[in-house]
């Protein structure tokens, strides 16, 4: 390159006059919202997929069940799921409504907790509820994983065209750091869960958790990528314009590697 080629070292400042606006502003709130929500339901999906996979919930039995949640990880003699939790009517031995929890799961003598008569009509509506989202967890979670497979296909195809990586990078990134903030979610709501509301509280918990972790982690994992790949100018370029002569920087995971001309020129 001869000296009259070479860069003007103020044109190669990351934020110069010449950059587009459009590559130097936030991404509209509408954007970050969309993100949000798809990492919210990639968590419900986890934490939903988890309580399928480890609790049975049933509603009614005998007369004065309410609702009972099933422990699938600790087995009878005869190989059925033992009973985790359950919520119970008022009866001979105990004359209130309250939750028992089994010593055989727990190590800890059933402590017979008290709730009210509105409270446990609360618990058998919301065990309804969870029973549907469990029988519905394996679509959920087949709907989830097509949709990440898709995200990043697309986000291959672009950077195939553009002669990139760094779409598939922090797409897969983001995803990986979604699926363990959900899981993680899952379990912690789970645990405050139980704390609460043994039973059908641990479910709860689990699901919520699931959805909160999954949207925290998934936008925590969404802005640290931008910020490493965006420290270090992973796939964007120095290039000089071909119709003035300036500097620019050109974002080759965006607008491809075939661009001439700078945001001014074009």
């Amino acid at each position: 390159m001869s000296l009259e080629d070479s860069p003007n070292p103020d044109d190669l400042l990351p934020k110069n006059e010449d950059s587009s606006d459009e590559e130097n502003e936030q991404e509209p709130p509408s954007k970050t919202a969309g993100k949000l929500l798809h990492h919210a339901a990639e968590g419900a999906a986890l934490g939903a997929a988890k309580n399928a996979a480890q609790y049975v919930i049933k509603n009614g039995g005998r007369a004065s069940n309410v609702v009972s949640v099933f422990d699938k990880t600790v087995k009878s003699s005869l190989g059925n799921p033992k009973w985790f939790a359950r919520v119970d009517m008022p009866h001979k031995n105990v004359p209130f409504h309250h939750i028992n929890v089994n010593k055989a799961i727990t190590g800890v003598k059933d402590p017979h907790i008290p709730i009210s008569a509105m409270g446990a009509q609360a618990a058998g509506g919301v065990g309804k509820v969870m029973n549907v989202v469990n029988q519905a967890a394996p679509v959920l979670m087949a709907a989830s994983l097509a949709y990440d497979a898709y995200q990043i296909g697309k986000c291959v195809a672009t950077d195939i065209e553009n002669h990139s990586s760094r779409n598939t990078i922090k797409k897969t990134a983001t995803t990986a750091t979604a699926t363990v903030g959900g899981i993680s979610g899952c379990m912690a709501g789970s645990a405050i869960g139980t704390a609460i509301f043994p039973g059908v509280g641990t479910l709860l918990g689990g699901l919520i958790g699931g959805i909160f972790g999954g949207a925290s982690a998934g936008i925590a994992g969404e802005v640290a990528s931008e910020v490493i790949l965006e420290t270090v100018n992973y796939d964007v370029d120095d290039k000089k314009c071909e119709k003035c002569g300036k500097w620019f920087q050109l974002r080759r995971y965006q607008e491809g590697s075939t661009q001439k001309f700078c945001q001014d020129c074009r």
